[in-house]
């Protein structure tokens, strides 16, 4: 059944946790914003679940199809959202319908203020007939963003609450993702929905940046079914509103993978280059992201990239006792990216202890080391990246 349930926090104070049924790893799919930004039809979303399946990317977990903005026209005199009669002739439900004949889920926006941010109509005072609406749809995922809207945190909170007890009252599983790019989301988050937005757009490689940055004091607000979003993925492919390097686009991935954030593909869904496609479809990666203890990964050496800091390391400890640790090199030549003592240290690994180690993009053992330190080489300027994996012998 979907609630929401009390949960016992730390100093005895009570608070409340959502419990919807959903997003217990991560999510997983595409959204448009990225891919289209307002230029958006019906054909376009079908397009993007005939895709997906082609692709193969279902079978990695993608399952998620999400319109953003500008779907939405007017309401009627009940207050009913209505879809955009001439990008969507036949009407929500038919759009949604296809993507669940596919096998996969159908998701959509909307805004807690009076507007969208392209000025469509929001759900503020809307929240339970647009709850009711979603469901009926079939919606089983729900963005809701925050511009036209209250700046005031507990007001913000209480728009995002209402939302939430409409979501539930319906009945149906609807992941609910919290769009308010501000870190003081994080706090508050597991009360309110399924994952929470914590930083601006990413739309370049210094957005990328700041949100990794934002989100070094945010790990331990993550948990199951409810995490942390530091914004949709950035590809490298042609044809779309944003992208990044090839490099870049594939450091994204990994850093997002350990910081256990929600993996929503924002590149030419309709047409990946071959790198994006192996870089979206790499299942050890995945893994780490989808790890069922589902803690966040945490920066373990290095320091604020928006700051001049050349090089990070983040780490993310693992279901079965390894961790994965993503090397990050953002310096403006080529450069090695260390895990010294002191990063190991943070982990609870000292020497002696022997760690096997696997590199998930070569997709090989590359030898055993010691709890010492650990380095990777000659990482690639402005992007460079590797997964580690090490696991205790």
């Amino acid at each position: 059944t979907i609630m929401i349930v009390f949960v016992l926090c730390a100093f005895f104070t009570t608070c409340i946790a959502l419990d919807n049924g959903v997003g217990l790893t991560p999510a997983m799919g595409y959204n448009t914003w990225n891919d289209f930004r307002c230029n958006i039809n019906a054909a376009d979303i079908k397009a993007a679940a005939d895709a997906i399946i082609q692709q193969g990317l279902n079978k990695f977990g993608y399952v998620y199809v999400n319109i953003d903005d500008c779907w939405a026209k007017t309401r009627e005199s009940n207050g009913t959202i209505v879809p955009d009669p001439v990008s969507f002739p036949e009407g929500m439900k038919a759009v949604a319908d296809y993507v669940h004949n596919k096998g996969l889920k159908f998701g959509i926006y909307s805004d807690r203020g009076t507007l969208t941010c392209a000025g469509r109509p929001g759900s503020e005072n809307h929240e339970k007939i647009d709850a009711l609406t979603y469901a009926q749809w079939g919606v089983d995922y729900l963005k809701e963003d925050s511009c036209y809207a209250s700046t005031d945190h507990q007001e913000a909170f209480r728009q995002y609450g209402l939302m939430r007890d409409a979501l539930n009252a319906t009945g149906r599983h609807i992941y609910f993702s919290l769009c308010g790019w501000n870190s003081w989301y994080a706090p508050e988050g597991w009360s309110l929905g399924n994952s929470w937005r914590i930083a601006g757009d990413c739309n370049t490689w210094p957005d990328v940046l700041n949100a990794i940055d934002t989100n070094v004091p945010l790990t331990n607000y993550a948990r199951r079914g409810g995490w942390n979003d530091p914004d949709m993925l950035i590809g490298s492919s042609e044809g779309t509103a944003a992208k990044l390097t090839p490099t870049q686009s594939r450091a994204m991935f990994s850093l997002w993978s350990i910081m256990t954030a929600p993996l929503l593909i924002g590149s030419n869904i309709r047409k990946l280059n071959a790198w994006d496609l192996e870089t979206y479809t790499n299942s050890e990666v995945i893994l780490v992201n989808q790890d069922p203890a589902g803690r966040q990964g945490m920066r373990v050496a290095g320091g604020n990239l928006r700051q001049g800091s050349t090089f990070n390391v983040w780490a993310k400890h693992l279901n079965d006792g390894s961790w994965a640790l993503g090397f990050l090199n953002n310096a403006a030549t080529a450069a090695n990216v260390t895990c010294d003592s002191s990063c190991f240290t943070s982990l609870n690994l000292k020497p002696p202890t022997s760690l096997k180690v696997r590199d998930l993009w070569e997709h090989k053992d590359v030898g055993v080391t010691t709890a010492t330190t650990y380095t990777v080489h000659n990482l690639p300027p402005s992007g460079g990246f590797a997964v580690i994996k090490m696991t205790p012998q």
